[in-house]
């Protein structure tokens, strides 16, 4: 028998996508941003929040404070319509459990859909999550994956939950606030911050990894040495 809990929902009047993409942003690079475009137009969301976490239950501490990380970001999502930084998770202080966040958002929002975005490796280990059984009742899911990654996570609960929950259209989403899964393939662009980090370390050059806004920011403050 599954663990998920079930909810029950009534449509509403107001049926438009929240967008909701977490992450360090340690720093916010180029593959960050495409993921977010790339899921803002399959989604057709007029608003995609991008929440910068205080700390990760799973993860080690970001190495620049939370103020850098903001101004990176917001400088990152200048000019991009629709992408805005959320600083929830951060003015909350503590550790950032995504269901904390995703019951604020469904306390501010009762019934508006909310689609939640994480990628497929983040996906897998799901069960390693905070209260993770409660997410489905709070938001959908959209997890972003990459043509060579494998089309499902391994293990029988996952393959499971997707088995029953799972959407083929971004539109059904809409009609219920929470409870489906969606999965988008984007193409592959393999950039991660702790490979920027690294170059930084090394004095290698990061221009067109980040954006060039971001760059300035960290050469300007000797951020990542």
């Amino acid at each position: 028998m599954s663990c998920w809990a079930t909810a029950i929902y009534v449509s509403e009047t107001d049926t438009r996508l929240l967008g909701l993409f977490g992450g360090s942003f340690d720093p916010v690079h180029v593959g960050h941003l495409r993921l977010a475009i790339e899921a803002k137009e399959y989604l057709g969301l007029e608003e995609l929040r991008l929440l910068p976490v205080t700390q990760s239950n799973l993860r080690q501490p970001p190495r620049c404070d939370a103020a850098q990380r903001v101004a990176m970001l917001r400088e990152a999502t200048q000019g991009m319509p629709g992408l805005v930084v959320d600083t929830s998770e951060i003015d909350r202080a503590g550790v950032s459990y995504t269901v904390d966040t995703l019951n604020d958002f469904r306390a501010r929002y009762p019934r508006r859909p909310l689609v939640f975005i994480l990628g497929m490796d983040a996906f897998a280990q799901l069960p390693k999550w905070h209260q993770w059984q409660k997410i489905l009742a709070l938001t959908h899911l959209l997890v972003v994956t990459r043509p060579d990654q494998a089309p499902l996570p391994a293990g029988e609960e996952m393959r499971e939950l997707l088995d029953r929950v799972r959407v083929d259209d971004a539109r059904q989403l809409v009609g219920t606030p929470a409870g489906s899964i969606a999965i988008l393939t984007i193409p592959p662009l393999p950039i991660s911050s702790s490979d920027i980090r690294a170059r930084i370390r090394q004095r290698r050059d990061i221009r067109f990894l980040v954006p060039d806004t971001v760059r300035e920011i960290i050469e300007k403050n000797g951020l990542y040495q």
